[in-house]
């Protein structure tokens, strides 16, 4: 990928900025990996999904990697209309909560790796409850700013000024 700008890679693809359509993926699979670490809650299931949960996590990251990357390259692309406008705005704070939700699925991920390891290693029921709630609530957090950043990004893009009603009223 040497001399391959990233602004190029993140761009678009047949004239779509690649955000709005890797977005929809991250919204999908981040929420799937988050519940995945909800079920770890029942004991039963905690040594079976303690590898899928880390796979689908690691694949959630990459994701949230390329949305971060091409929602960078599509602000610039649209800051000279964007600048200083209820839009930059919109866009900003979507952006902050996208880089808050960023470093949360970092550590989500590094908090299932952990278990996924511990738990086998873990003879007392109590402390394998005890791992499996502390990624159980990582995973609501998760999803909570999930939902807080997709709302803030669909707010930019169709109603950053809350003027327009789409109810049909």
């Amino acid at each position: 990928m040497s001399g391959i700008a990233i602004d190029s890679v993140f761009g678009s693809f047949r004239d779509l900025p690649i955000h709005a359509l890797v977005v929809h993926a991250a919204v999908i699979l981040i929420p799937i990996a988050a519940l995945l670490g909800v079920a770890l809650l029942r004991p039963a299931w905690r040594m079976v999904l303690r590898w899928p949960l880390v796979v689908v996590v690691g694949l959630s990251v990459v994701l949230a990697f390329v949305a971060r990357s091409s929602g960078k390259v599509l602000k610039e692309n649209l800051e000279e209309q964007t600048k200083g406008n209820v839009v930059g705005k919109a866009i900003e704070h979507h952006q902050e909560l996208a880089d808050r939700l960023w470093m949360w699925l970092l550590v989500f991920f590094l908090v299932c790796i952990i278990a996924a390891l511990l738990l086998p290693r873990l003879n007392n029921p109590m402390a394998s409850g005890v791992v499996a709630f502390v990624v159980a609530a990582m995973a609501v957090v998760i999803i909570v700013m999930v939902v807080q950043v997709g709302e803030a990004g669909s707010k930019a893009v169709w109603n950053p000024d809350g003027s327009v009603d789409y109810s049909g009223k």
